[in-house]
């Protein structure tokens, strides 16, 4: 998920794209985001387990990597408007629509410098956790299983 034009707020497009270049299992689809809240709900309808990765400015290390799970995440700037919802109240309406929806949703988080000035370069803390979480989410979506670092929440 992210904002290509808005800083760090395209990590997620661009762990994305990273992904989508990786040999992955034939059950896993890389797909890139620029919605959030209600909008999501469309995107994650079919899927067994949808793992998603954002940008967040919520004052911690910057480039800190965070793996939590769909229900807890509040998100950042992209969810906090009276537009959008989080995505655990999300992902609770789905299922109380009938959605076909997934049985585990994953958030990886990075914490970002900068999402609001408009630029298409990630900061350098950003950049080297677009890095690592490449390898992280690959290592999810290949075995199914959270990574050793990242498995307990923060």
């Amino acid at each position: 998920m992210g904002n290509p034009i808005l800083s760090d707020d395209g990590l997620g497009l661009v762990v994305a794209r990273r992904l989508s270049e990786l040999p992955m299992p034939s059950d896993v689809e890389v797909a890139e985001s620029e919605v959030g809240g209600l909008r999501l709900l469309e995107l994650v309808r079919g899927f067994t387990k949808v793992v998603i990765i954002d940008a967040l400015a919520s004052g911690r290390e910057p480039g800190e990597i965070r793996r939590v799970d769909g229900d807890e995440f509040r998100g950042g700037h992209r969810y906090g408007s009276a537009h959008s919802i989080h995505l655990g109240t999300a992902l609770e309406l789905g299922h109380r629509l009938g959605y076909d929806m997934p049985a585990e949703v994953v958030v990886y988080t990075a914490e970002a410098v900068d999402v609001e000035t408009f630029g298409e370069g990630l900061s350098a803390p950003v950049a080297r956790a677009a890095d690592q979480l490449v390898e992280l989410v690959a290592e999810e979506l290949r075995t199914g299983v959270a990574p050793a670092a990242l498995a307990a929440p923060a």
